[in-house]
């Protein structure tokens, strides 16, 4: 099973960094922003591992590095230009279950409201957690793994085959196997 705490620590230290960097007012949008970033950058590498155009690894760690580094180069190549454009022309798309406009309204709420700048930060944690589950299940499946084989690794679970298995749906799969819980046994308000 895949221990999640490296990466809630990376996403309760960026919000801690981005409260001490932005204004109340711009925070909540910056947290929004952030969130987008990532699901954009997940939704191209998605893309690229359906195409068949990721290498195939001989370890996990070489299969982490290499993706994650991808996953980097991915942001700055394709994302950093059309970020905001995309997220302006299409505010009402679902990106790897997000919605700019729906995130949008709750960060503007946010600015006066702290509970709701509690649901905006426990959010930002919660699909970043998704996401590196959906990363690694990618380098489980670039290892030879199969599609329930990697999702076994890091759940701790074994479930059917699903048909259709998209990157939405593979968020939504390690959210009620593994994320959920984790959340909800680890989560505290940052401070």
């Amino acid at each position: 099973m895949l221990d999640l705490r490296q990466a809630y620590t990376e996403g309760s230290n960026n919000i801690r960094n981005w409260r001490n960097r932005y204004t109340s007012k711009e925070y909540p949008h910056k947290v929004v922003i952030n969130m987008m970033y990532r699901v954009y950058t997940m939704r191209l590498v998605w893309n690229s591992y359906e195409q068949g155009s990721l290498p195939k690894f001989s370890s996990f760690q070489e299969g982490v590095n290499s993706m994650e580094q991808f996953y980097g180069q991915t942001a700055v190549r394709q994302v950093n230009a059309n970020l905001m454009n995309w997220m302006n022309s299409s505010p009402m798309e679902n990106v790897g279950g997000l919605t700019y406009d729906g995130y949008e309204k709750i960060a503007h709420l946010a600015e006066n409201d702290k509970k709701q700048l509690e649901e905006l930060e426990f959010s930002y944690i919660f699909h970043l957690l998704q996401d590196k589950c959906v990363l690694y299940w990618i380098v489980l499946r670039q290892i030879g793994q199969s599609q329930t084989q990697a999702i076994g690794s890091i759940t701790g679970y074994m479930i059917e085959e699903l048909r259709g298995f998209d990157y939405p749906m593979a968020k939504q799969a390690f959210q009620q196997l593994i994320v959920a819980k984790y959340m909800n046994d680890n989560y505290n308000a940052i401070q």
